[in-house]
């Protein structure tokens, strides 16, 4: 039997991550889950932060100029051929929106498919799709035209119709240079909303926003939690679920420009989420030792195949290289009681020149 090259990869990157962070059982389940999977090699792992968390998600990004848009849509035309997948499924409709990328929606950077292991029972399941929408565009409503075709294509007019006015609210009240710049589709739960990342918004900013998009939920604490967490990181992204109504839950998510150990905050930030009882002290440690390089010289897993193969066909100069980082922490937020922190990991196959 065959073994996927993205299954070779986790082999050559899980051994990176501590066991507190993905235990052997999330190991198995990220195995069985990549054989199942396009050959992407970009991506990154979702860990919870708190104790007795083990579940581990996995995530492929795909970015239109590289080679992985046509192994995407190779796969997918595939297993709806070959595996009796609908074309009116969520499948089908993803080969729809992949084809329109290719020609029509080109101001999509990159989109991603995250996956929920937990939930993945069947042999091929269905992923959320996040899709990206141009950056640092101003007015915000710009890129609505975009986000509204991707979505009918996604989940047909009918799949979200009685959420325009909210989505739309989203774009619209976005003050200058705040911009959206993800949306998701959340095919993979039985959940009917959308998620909607919006950057650059500024904590005395928050609440003005959320106000005027129509969020039902106490602002006072919240306003305070995003001021703590500004404090500690170089941006915050707000993630809205937004569906019939705006929903309650807000996502923080915090970004750093640098990573570590050159931007000791990381440390700061992670001690405070132990503070408030959201990270476990191990999982935070562990967690900083994930940025970096793999490389067939510092690993002593077995190396996918078709790596080395592709290797022999590059230049001398040049060699082959799993590059590591954290993406991010998010907070999610559903009342001052009731937070729940996760932290996202990235890695991305290179080829790299020797210095």
């Amino acid at each position: 039997m065959l073994i996927s090259p993205l299954t070779e990869s986790l082999d050559v990157l899980l051994p990176n991550l501590m066991p507190v962070l993905v235990g052997s059982d999330a190991v198995l389940a990220l195995k069985s889950l990549a054989g199942n999977l396009a050959p992407i090699l970009r991506g990154g792992f979702e860990c919870r932060l708190n104790a007795n968390a083990p579940q581990v998600d996995l995530q492929q990004c795909i970015v239109r100029e590289e080679r992985e848009l046509a192994l995407l849509r190779e796969f997918v035309a595939a297993a709806i051929a070959n595996k009796g997948i609908s074309v009116d499924s969520g499948w089908g409709k993803l080969q729809v929106f992949l084809d329109e990328w290719q020609s029509s929606l080109q101001g999509i950077p990159e989109i991603w498919l995250e996956f929920d292991v937990k939930s993945c029972s069947n042999f091929l399941p269905l992923p959320a799709i996040f899709f990206g929408l141009p950056q640092e565009v101003s007015p915000a409503v710009s890129t609505y035209p975009i986000a509204q075709k991707s979505l009918d294509l996604l989940l047909g007019k009918a799949g979200w119709r009685e959420w325009q006015d909210n989505l739309d609210r989203c774009f619209s009240a976005c003050p200058e240079s705040v911009f959206v710049s993800h949306i998701g589709a959340m095919l993979s739960r039985n959940f009917p909303a959308l998620r909607v990342n919006v950057k650059r918004l500024q904590p005395d900013g928050l609440i003005p926003y959320l106000q005027a998009v129509g969020w039902p939920g106490e602002t006072t604490e919240l306003e305070a939690l995003m001021k703590e967490l500004f404090a500690l990181c170089d941006r915050i992204t707000v993630c809205l679920d937004v569906g019939n109504k705006i929903y309650p839950q807000i996502g923080l998510e915090c970004i750093f420009l640098k990573q570590p150990p050159s931007e000791p905050r990381w440390s700061i930030l992670l001690d405070y989420l132990v503070e408030l009882g959201l990270c476990e002290r191990k999982k935070g440690e562990a967690l900083l030792n994930w940025p970096g390089q793999t490389h067939p010289m510092n690993s002593q897993a077995v190396w996918p195949r078709k790596l080395i193969a592709a290797s022999l066909l590059q230049p001398r100069e040049r060699f082959t290289v799993f590059d590591r980082r954290l993406s991010h922490i998010k907070i999610s937020w559903r009342s001052p009681c009731n937070l729940e922190a996760k932290a996202y990991l990235w890695f991305e196959h290179q080829w790299l020149s020797v210095k």
